[in-house]
């Protein structure tokens, strides 16, 4: 017979089988190694550019009055494509303009530009008659409030929702704010301890929305700037926000950027953009008057 195999050769046996399986994961994560180290590059390469945009070190007072003014903005992501052209805006303290136009006519490239996400490549914005370029980035922060149709609403308490707005409000001011929007049903059973987002009380598209108008009430920026705010929202629900708007930003300098033509007639002003462009300026009655573009769209409704 043959004689039984030695413990040590199959010991060894296995021992190289063993390492192979070791080794097969680590095989697997060389593949990827060049795509983690491309991505390691490119982080590094975003981490160590220069920002676009830099701000001054220099606190601001803030100014007397809040108006704004673009004059000759033309800006473009890639600067030989201008997604502006030539765009002249002024907007008074307290006075209420509308920007209308389709999706991609660059309405809302305005509003990051008017926030200095970006700065135009040629000519420029200022707020109370001062170069964005010339302010520091905390009090431009404290300048403006942006209401979008997209509110995010944190993983905490429904007062941890509102006091990111204002840190050091009192529970009194933010129950104040809840009651201004029609929220004050938000502040049963647990009130301000409410948990809201994952795991906690899911709102609804009208219910966040509120929560946003909450937070620039809170926030008492003088400027208010407006992303679509009723996008998505049913008719009742949308006139219910514009009356809102009316209501509680009555004082402050607004832009209201929208493709929708819903409570424009309250507008000071009616910017109508196309490509870029303002190709009609007025309010809703003279533009109506002149039976151009506007009057046109109008018509669609």
């Amino acid at each position: 017979g043959g004689r039984a195999p030695d413990p040590y050769i199959a010991m060894i046996a296995f021992a190289t089988m063993a390492s192979f399986e070791v080794l097969m994961p680590i095989a697997g994560a060389f593949q990827y190694l060049g795509q983690t180290v491309t991505s390691a590059r490119r982080l590094n390469e975003i981490i160590h550019a220069d920002p676009e945009v830099t701000f001054v070190e220099q606190s601001n007072a803030l100014p007397a009055h809040f108006s704004m003014e673009l004059s000759d903005v033309t800006f473009g992501y890639d600067p030989s494509v201008p997604v502006v052209k030539n765009i002249n805006l002024s907007v008074e303290q307290g006075q209420k303009i509308a920007i209308v136009g389709q999706t991609g006519s660059g309405k809302s490239t305005l509003l990051q530009l008017a926030t200095r996400i970006w700065d135009p490549q040629l000519g420029s914005v200022s707020i109370g008659g001062k170069d964005l370029t010339q302010w520091n980035e905390s009090a431009l922060r404290r300048s403006t409030s942006v209401i979008s149709q997209r509110v995010d609403i944190l993983n905490g308490t429904l007062r941890d929702n509102l006091t990111i707005a204002l840190p050091d409000a009192e529970d009194t001011q933010l129950i104040d704010a809840l009651v201004q929007v029609g929220l004050s049903k938000l502040n049963e059973d647990k009130g301000l301890d409410t948990w809201l987002g994952e795991g906690g009380r899911q709102l609804s598209g009208g219910e966040k929305r509120r929560i946003g108008i909450a937070r620039a009430i809170l926030r008492r920026s003088p400027i208010v700037l407006m992303d679509e705010p009723t996008e998505g929202l049913d008719k009742q629900t949308e006139q219910q926000m514009v009356a809102l708007f009316d209501k509680h930003f009555s004082d402050k300098t607004m832009i209201f950027i929208t493709h929708r033509l819903v409570g424009l007639d309250t507008m000071d002003k009616i910017c109508l953009m196309e490509q870029g462009e303002f190709i009609e300026t007025g309010s809703h009655a003279e533009l109506i008057e002149k039976k151009e573009r506007y009057y046109q769209l109008c018509q669609t409704l």
